[in-house]
This record gives structure tokens, C-alpha cells and sequence, in this order.
């Protein structure tokens, strides 16, 4: 199983559920969410992105919101999902507090995100490829969006800190070999180039480490892996 299917499968919303995804991106973990039968979904994120057919499915409620101050009433889901959201919060309790409020007692919530520190390419260039990823770890966007690529290992002290019970802690490394348009390595591959944007040396050095890793994929060479880490609430 992959990411999305992992963490439905931890989240393990009954038939008949409300179920939330909150920070739902194009809907990849609703779709996965949605193969359990809860009754409905509510999708949320700070922005529309979530696929059409999905915008159409009489199962799912899309919702444009902050993560920290949910349009939902107390107590009003079963189960809720947060991933990859951590490392963009300013107040990740803030968020744990409204995921707490709007699960009904006994609710499941699923904490998950991406450790891109342990971000792993197949590539000719080992010592390159580990200064790239640690200025894609450290980089700070324009805008003041925060982010963190220490946030999956850095879950479990937010769940303690919260009004959850913590019930388990997982983690896992899917396997990804390919290098195309839209998948998760070639994602993270352009994030290490605007990373380095600033510095022209590097920016070179990083296009052609980009170009390197594509040959590798196209002779079958190639491997993507990072960690993700999920931990499983319950709301006593």
C-alpha cells in the first residue's frame, strides 16, 4: 500500500462515518478514505484544489478554511486525517485543539507527515545530492509560509502535548522509481531547485544533478524513498 492507503487504513472510518481530511490537497487521501464507506467527507484545506469528480461526489464536502478554526460543529465527525499539514502551521496545537473539538468522544484522529530529511535519490553525485536536500530542508519560501523537514519526527511530541490519547506510532518508506512529471520524486527534485534558486553555483550544479537522475530512472536505475511517519489519536 502506498502513503494515502496507509493512513486510511490507520484512520479505519466504520461505514456510515463523518469523516474529515484536512488538508485535503487534489483528494488523493479522501479517495483512499472514501473506499471504506464513511457517509461523508469533509474535505478541507486553506485553498480549492481538490479534484473535480470529487467536487461532484455526493459523499464529499469541500471546505476552504483555516486548519486552526474548522467550519464544522462540536463533536461532529468520527475520524479525522491531518497530513503533511504540521510543518505548515504556525500553532500545530492550535489545529489539535479544533481537531479534538470537532471529533465526537471515542473519534480517531490520524496525525501523518513526510520526514523530508531522510529523503533518499539514487544518484551518481552522493555528496551533491546530500547538500542539496539540506538546503531543501532548511529552505524558507517567500511569503512566510512556514515549513519544517524535521516535522515527521517531531509528531509524537506534538500529539503529547495535546488533549489526545496517543493509541500507536508508525512509519514507513514507499518505494518510487519513477522520475516523470507529477510524481513524488520529480516534486521533491523541484523543490530542491528552488531551494537553491539564489545561488547560481548551485542552481547549475542542481540542474544537471536533476538531469542525472532522470537517466537514471530512464535506465530503470533509479529510487525515490522518504519517510513518513503517522501517529493515531483517540479522543477519550
Amino acid at each position: 500500500m502506498g502513503r494515502f492507503e496507509n493512513i486510511a487504513a490507520l484512520a479505519g472510518p466504520p461505514a456510515g462515518s463523518v469523516v474529515l481530511d484536512l488538508a485535503c490537497g487534489s483528494g488523493r487521501t479522501t479517495r483512499a478514505l472514501l473506499r471504506s464507506g464513511p457517509r461523508l467527507v469533509h474535505a478541507v484545506d486553506v485553498g480549492s484544489t481538490l479534484d473535480d469528480d470529487l467536487l461532484l461526489d455526493e459523499r464529499v464536502r469541500a471546505h476552504i478554511a483555516d486548519l486552526s478554526a474548522l467550519p464544522l460543529e462540536d463533536a461532529s465527525a468520527d475520524v479525522a486525517v491531518s497530513l503533511n499539514a504540521v510543518e505548515h502551521l504556525h500553532d500545530v496545537g492550535a489545529h489539535l485543539a479544533e481537531v479534538h473539538r470537532v471529533l465526537r468522544p471515542g473519534g480517531t484522529a490520524v496525525l501523518a507527515h513526510s520526514d523530508w530529511d531522510t529523503a533518499l535519490f539514487t544518484s551518481d553525485d552522493d555528496a551533491l545530492t546530500r547538500t542539496l536536500l539540506d538546503r531543501f530542508v532548511a529552505h524558507a519560501p517567500a511569503g512566510g509560509s512556514p515549513t519544517d523537514g524535521f516535522a515527521g519526527r517531531k509528531l509524537l511530541r506534538h500529539a503529547a502535548r495535546s488533549s489526545f490519547t496517543v493509541r500507536s506510532v508508525h512509519s514507513w518508506a514507499d518505494p518510487h522509481r519513477r522520475f516523470d512529471e507529477g510524481s513524488v520524486a520529480w516534486k521533491v527534485a523541484t523543490g530542491v531547485l528552488s531551494a537553491v534558486a539564489d545561488d547560481p553555483s548551485l542552481a547549475a550544479r542542481a540542474a544537471g544533478w536533476i538531469e542525472g537522475l532522470r537517466r537514471s530512472a530512464d535506465a530503470g536505475e533509479f529510487l525515490f524513498t522518504v519517510t513518513d511517519v503517522a501517529v493515531v489519536l483517540r479522543k477519550d
